[in-house]
């Protein structure tokens, strides 16, 4: 039975709302911990008209040098905070990965899906995807580079199709508004190079002069930003010293700590499926989309930040001809099967709708994970502002928007920040090594400490537990232990989150 073109829109406009109701959905479910000081530095770039160079918000650090290689995302940010609130900020990070999945919607369809059974069962894929990336997107800047590394595999992509360099232009803008926007542009540009060497390797095309000569400008535009080369010295830190990669959550490995099932089956999926393709298919496989595939396959191995990546590479690379050569004669879709599909978007729609929890006021609607009370707590005793605080690093971020007048001793901008022989992250973590704690204290004069009342045990699942042999553990905290049986130390306030303490006189 043909379906209607007002049939086929209307389903798939739901599909959208049902995307766009999921996103909601997650983005209002957390707070960024990182969220108030983009929001505290986009103010300060919008109100001095310039970017920062200086670090004003970790007492520690005095007044170091610092790029902020996120500065038009913050200043986005704020802009929108001043605008709509927390809403219109939402809203903004909502659209961007939306938009993005609809322009690979839009590329695959055009070029390799063109029935309607291929594109649904394409659609359920790219759900998938977005579930499996859900823990990465809300309110955070790395959704900008989701999007621009789409655009940036769809323009090569298509110029792999047509040949035509007219598409290839658009990485100049697209490189230079991305390494304004996020530190991953280092990601394009790996990327970019890798395939001006693999079109000079294995292509030997006469248009291979033009490549080079666009692929250059479009890296050396990375270095209009205003802070040039700075830009790239400061993030040659990750580089040099990979401490953040073993001890951030989301630095690290998708096998190390609480395993992310969604990602690891959607990638086996995914990449099978692509295999399965390309050995029993007639169609050949363009060499250079097996490359960059392997090559985001290594990088969300190492890191789960990259899963997103790699992400955009199955949808673009991985899936189009699998899922084309599948369906071609199976999967029949009706008329009926387009109003059940229909029926369920748009209740699964309404469903999460109601249980997304709106706010304009994110500094007080997750105080369950962040320090609201301590922080009402100090802005009503004037005495404990002037004092040197000790902060839990997931709080740096909150506390830098929610107290601006007091500085904190560490945040999530600078963790690989070269500090006192190694990392200001290895700084931070010497503080709770057995034995260390009071020395730590005394040598940088703290007298204010505020740290989780609860240490949250990692709780391993039945397959950790009893397939991998994980174990149950309660975290040990040797600094809280310490504040605990000293008498150097008294706690002032106390809430189910929070606990500070104050250095006794």
């Amino acid at each position: 039975m043909i379906l209607s073109t007002v049939q086929r829109r209307g389903a798939w406009l739901l599909y959208y709302i049902f995307l766009a109701a999921l996103l909601a959905a997650n983005s209002f479910g957390y707070l960024d911990p990182d969220f108030g000081w983009h929001l505290k530095v986009g103010e300060t770039i919008a109100r001095e008209k310039a970017v920062p160079s200086e670090q004003l918000y970790m007492w520690s650090l005095g007044e170091a040098h610092w790029v902020d290689h996120e500065w038009l995302s913050n200043l986005i940010t704020y802009g929108l905070w001043s605008l709509g609130g927390y809403v219109a900020v939402s809203v903004f990070f909502i659209l961007l990965p939306l938009i993005s999945l609809a322009l690979i919607n839009r590329y695959v369809f055009n070029n390799y899906l063109h029935k309607t059974r291929e594109q649904v069962a394409f659609a359920c894929f790219g759900t998938a995807a977005l579930f499996a990336c859900l823990p990465h997107f809300g309110v955070r800047m790395q959704e900008f580079s989701f999007l621009f590394f789409s655009i940036l595999l769809i323009i090569i992509d298509q110029y792999r199709r047509t040949l035509n360099l007219k598409n290839i232009y658009w990485l100049i803008p697209l490189l230079f508004v991305w390494a304004c926007t996020h530190g991953s542009f280092l990601i394009g540009v790996a990327t970019v190079l890798g395939w001006m060497f693999y079109e000079l390797l294995f292509k030997r095309r006469k248009t291979n002069k033009y490549i080079f000569l666009i692929g250059a400008l479009a890296i050396a535009a990375t270095l209009a930003t205003p802070y040039g080369l700075k830009l790239y010295s400061f993030l040659s830190d990750y580089g040099t010293n990979r401490y953040y990669l073993s001890h951030i959550e989301e630095w690290r490995s998708p096998y190390s700590h609480s395993i992310r099932y969604d990602q690891i089956i959607y990638t086996l999926i995914s990449f099978t499926l692509m295999l399965g393709a390309w050995l029993f298919s007639k169609q050949r496989w363009p060499l250079w989309q097996f490359l960059i595939l392997m090559a985001l396959l290594a990088a969300a191995t190492r890191s789960v930040r990259h899963f997103p990546l790699l992400a955009v590479g199955t949808l673009l690379f991985a899936l189009p001809n699998p899922l084309s050569n599948l369906l071609n004669k199976t999967l029949p879709y009706s008329k009926m099967l387009n109003n059940l599909l229909i029926v369920c978007l748009f209740l699964a729609s309404l469903g999460l709708v109601a249980q997304s929890k709106y706010t304009q006021n994110p500094f007080q609607s997750y105080c369950q994970n962040f320090p609201c009370g301590a922080v009402q707590f100090l802005r009503d005793k004037a005495e404990y502002s002037s004092l040197k605080l000790f902060n839990d690093y997931g709080w740096g971020g909150y506390l830098i928007a929610a107290k601006p007048e007091q500085k904190v001793f560490i945040d999530g901008r600078l963790p690989q920040y070269p500090f006192a022989g190694h990392t200001m992250l290895e700084e931070y973590s010497e503080f709770f090594k057995i034995g260390n704690s009071e020395k730590k204290l005394d040598e940088y004069g703290i007298e204010l400490i505020m740290f989780k009342s609860k240490e949250k045990p990692f709780e391993p699942d039945w397959i950790e537990r009893f397939v991998l042999g994980k174990e149950y553990k309660t975290r040990f905290n040797p600094l809280i232990e310490f504040l605990k049986n000293s008498q150097r130390w008294k706690v002032i306030y106390s809430d189910e989150t929070a606990t500070l303490y104050a250095r006794v006189n």
